[in-house]
């Protein structure tokens, strides 16, 4: 078949022409059902780390239920992973934030910068959606192309770009790329996003990382999954390893 029009880009093209990438109704509505029914536990029987007018801030969640577990795997997030970071790609960190009707937009921002301002797709954000978000009910904001220069801030937000999400969305962005959250109408409920960072297998995790410690998931854990969780690197994948 003539294929009419330009060639669709990959993931990594899109990563590093525009700073970020989405993949649409990515994760199955079987998953997500029981994602919303894990998160609902976690709001009854953890206490959050934090928990402010604006956001509340859950970490290390993989390790709760299977639910949050299997996106880390994902064959459909780790496409787009292992096209960016490449194949020897770790979990870096693992969180739930929950936007809240507030009376602005967070800060825009980026993360990481001691690795982004050298390397920004070696530190890979995905914001995982459980359900629609209006375009007044917290979405995340990112600024296409904010990645070419890490010294420019304002003359970028005019560009800005607000991501309006279905249930099961994805949206990923380097460390360069500037993001936030923006306006949570009163008007919306309270909007969590599943966030997951991938970086190489050669960078340090945090010593906050649950991957550290997280023997449940390890004791039935794959070849694929152990190296996630940064335990012990696949043997068919080394550090020379180079991916188109």
């Amino acid at each position: 078949m003539t294929t009419i029009g330009q060639p669709r880009l990959t993931h990594l093209e899109q990563a590093d022409r525009y700073g970020y990438y989405v993949q649409r109704g990515l994760i199955s509505a079987e998953h997500l059902a029981r994602i919303r029914e894990a998160f609902a536990r976690l709001q009854r029987d953890v206490k959050p780390e934090w928990d402010k007018p604006f956001q509340t801030y859950y970490p290390n969640v993989i390790e709760f239920d299977d639910a949050f577990a299997e996106l880390i795997d994902h064959p459909g997030i780790l496409e787009g992973v292992f096209q960016v970071v490449g194949q020897e790609a770790q979990i870096y960190s693992n969180e739930i934030l929950v936007s809240k009707p507030n009376q602005g937009t967070m800060a825009w921002h980026r993360d990481k910068m001691s690795i982004g301002r050298h390397c920004p797709n070696q530190f890979l954000k995905l914001a995982i959606f459980l359900d629609h978000v209006a375009a007044d009910g917290g979405p995340t904001g990112v600024i296409p192309e904010s990645h070419f220069d890490i010294y420019k801030g304002e003359e970028f937000y005019p560009h800005k770009i607000d991501f309006t999400a279905g249930p099961g969305d994805v949206l990923a962005f380097g460390a360069a790329t500037l993001h936030r959250a923006g306006f949570h109408s009163p008007s919306r409920p309270n909007r969590p996003v599943i966030f997951l960072t991938y970086v190489p297998w050669w960078m340090k995790q945090p010593d906050y990382y649950t991957g550290r410690s997280c023997e449940k998931l390890l004791k039935s854990a794959s070849p694929l999954r152990r190296q996630l969780l940064g335990v012990q690197l696949r043997p068919e994948v080394s550090l020379d390893l180079h991916t188109a």
